[in-house]
């Protein structure tokens, strides 16, 4: 059974200016040119990648990304973790970054348990700049659970480039790693991220927002 996604919609935020150069790449320009995933979220064999016909949308599927603790488990089983990075290529003069995350799935905790779901995002070469989205469920807890936000400092890739590695690093995780009793934390449908694209001024290399 699968019981996570994740898609990416590409496409401007707002209107462009009335300027020569849109505020946003044409959907047709923009590529996804490869995929991967890994982790013990994600194991080899265990994430399924797909990608639309343009190359502008994708989604990756699991069906091993749980964590859980109590009988039946081991201490590294109270953690699961998945990093996917997208190699994406677009025309020149333009930035991207990411604006919102949607990460959901279902929890069932008890006797002092918490749970904690994590999603951060980096652009290769630049680790310094990692958006990081948490959320902690704490016992009593028997429900589906839901991290949506935006983001509020925005991290753009640099001008002057024509492709970008994003890196999209998630994880469940449940304290404490050793319990008498059951719990449980997955990942499932969906996981989205929304992009933002700007222009990058051309004469000065300063970047205008879109």
């Amino acid at each position: 059974m699968r019981f996570s996604a994740a898609s990416l919609f590409i496409g401007a935020a707002a209107a462009a200016p009335a300027l020569s150069v849109p505020a946003a790449p044409a959907i047709s320009d923009v590529k996804i040119l490869g995929v991967t995933a890994i982790g013990t979220g994600c194991p080899v064999g265990h994430a399924f990648v797909n990608v639309d016909a343009t190359g502008t949308i994708f989604d990756v599927a699991f069906d091993q990304y749980f964590s859980s603790v109590g009988p039946g488990s081991s201490p590294a089983d109270a953690r699961k973790n998945c990093r996917v990075s997208i190699n994406l290529k677009f025309p020149a003069g333009y930035q991207l970054s990411i604006i919102e995350t949607r990460f959901q799935g279902y929890a069932s905790l008890t006797d002092g348990q918490t749970g904690t779901c994590r999603a951060g995002y980096t652009f290769a070469g630049d680790s310094s700049q990692e958006v990081v989205f948490q959320k902690n469920l704490v016992a009593p807890y028997d429900d589906n659970y839901n991290l949506v936000a935006g983001v509020g400092v925005e991290s753009y890739t640099q001008c002057g480039g024509t492709t970008a590695i994003l890196n999209v690093n998630s994880e469940v995780r449940i304290t404490p790693v050793t319990s008498p009793y059951k719990g449980l934390m997955t990942v499932r449908s969906p996981y989205k991220l929304a992009v933002r694209w700007r222009r990058c001024d051309a004469a000065s290399g300063n970047p205008e927002d879109s």
